[in-house]
Order: structure tokens, then sequence, then C-alpha cells
């Protein structure tokens, strides 16, 4: 599956946490649910025309060059989640999208930001896209666009008084 959407969010396959995920407090350890933001973009990527053959065949990639997780309910040996994937803003060279890891019982997990670099692997520098990936990335965005963007993207870090 290259992804669906639902309830106007593009999801994933769903996945399921596994038993050397979970750490000494019984639930999904911290750094699991990077890997499941990382695996749950794929459709995303996908859909997108980034991976192994746009490296291979054009010279470039993306790399990850800003990321944040908000953990807001446990997840536990067992439970299934799906990913979503939003772009919310594409630039010449960067795009930022967010995600959240839903339960199979509909309820938001985590949720995730991450700002993207577009990178030419010969010179390892940021460059602009090709015109297919600005055009997928354009295309893509306007799409979701057409979703609000959740309250979440975009809050500063800090401690609450």
């Amino acid at each position: 599956m290259a992804g669906e959407i639902v309830d106007g969010r593009f999801l994933g396959e769903e996945m399921e946490i596994k038993p050397e995920w979970i750490d000494f407090n019984g639930h999904l350890n911290m750094a699991y649910y990077g890997v499941l933001f990382d695996v749950g973009c794929n459709h995303g990527f996908r859909a997108l025309g980034f991976g192994d053959a746009y490296r291979r065949d054009h010279g470039f990639t993306t790399m990850t060059a800003d990321f944040r997780i908000r953990y807001l309910r446990e997840l536990h040996l067992g439970d299934r989640v799906r990913c979503s994937f939003r772009v919310v803003k594409v630039g010449s060279k960067a795009f930022h999208y967010c995600q959240e890891l839903i339960h199979s019982d509909g309820w938001v997990s985590a949720t995730a930001e991450t700002v993207n670099l577009h990178v030419d692997m010969k010179a390892r520098r940021v460059a602009p896209y090709t015109e297919a990936r600005r055009v997928a990335l354009h295309q893509m965005a306007e799409e979701h666009s057409k979703w609000p963007v959740p309250d979440w993207v975009g809050l500063p870090l800090g401690v609450r008084n």
C-alpha cells in the first residue's frame, strides 16, 4: 500500500510495536518513536518520488535538518499504529512536514515535525530540487493545504509554568 487518505490524513501502512522496543518502564522506548516516524514517512516520500532510485539516477537525496517529537500517550507491546504525512511548507531546497502516530483505536500517541533538505550527493551540499521533485512537492503541498494545519505545528519548545 502506498498510502491512503482517511479523515483528512495521508496514512501509511500499519506498524506493530516490537518486544525489543519496550523499555524498563514497560512502554515504547523514546528512541523507537523516531523509528516509527522514520519508517512511517515512507509512503509520503514514495509519493513524492524520493528514495533509492532518485539518489541512484539523479545523484540527489533528502536528509533531515530538524526533527521534533511530542510524546502524548504511551504505546505498549503489540499496539498497532499508522503514521500520517502532511507537507506543511516547501522551499527551494527544503520542505517542512508533520506526522502523527495514530493508534489502531484512533487516538494519537505522538506527533513529529521535520525539515528535510534536498542534498546533492556528489557535493554533499544542499541543492535546489530537480524540476520533477519540485512539481511533486508543490502538488502535494497544495493537496494537503485543503486540510487545516494541526495546532501543534510550529509550537515553541519550553516548560509550562
